[in-house]
């Protein structure tokens, strides 16, 4: 009976997910980071998932910021999570965001020649972004993180 009621606000936390990582990746890249998400025109499918989407949804509540290494990433996902941002979880889809290191976590099966062959970088961060009804906050609060590892100035 969970899964049918939850199922009911489905559509509006997707547009919520979509809306804040759409805000986030935005913002993120304009500051020079490496980000990938499918809402960008930077990213090499960006058309495809634009005929695929539906509008109302936006582009997926998931991205990634490559933060060079894999001691940078725990860093950065530490300091978020002792600043309530999120939490440090390989799952997906969680009202809070998640945030995971992908070639430490979800793909660590894969050798490390392979991860590198297919771009998937030491500090690669998988963000599940969560349903933050003050997008802005979040982003100011994960900007400081930012700032106190030195990450951007």
């Amino acid at each position: 009976s969970s899964i049918l009621k939850n199922l009911h606000t489905l559509h509006i936390r997707m547009k919520q997910h979509g809306h804040n990582a759409m805000f986030l990746a935005r913002r993120f890249s304009e500051l020079g980071l490496k980000v990938i998400y499918p809402g960008l025109e930077s990213h090499p499918q960006h058309d495809l998932m634009k005929e695929l989407m539906n509008e109302e949804f936006g582009f997926g509540g998931m991205l990634a910021i490559d933060f060079g290494d894999h001691q940078t990433s725990n860093k950065i996902m530490q300091l978020m999570q002792e600043n309530d941002i999120g939490y440090l979880a390989v799952s997906l889809g969680y009202f809070k965001t998640l945030f995971s290191c992908s070639g430490h976590s979800t793909s660590s099966e894969l050798p490390p020649e392979i991860q590198k062959e297919i771009g998937l970088s030491e500090g690669l961060t998988r963000f599940s972004v969560g349903l933050d009804n003050d997008i802005e906050r979040t982003y100011d609060k994960i900007l400081y993180c930012m700032k106190e590892l030195k990450i951007l100035s």
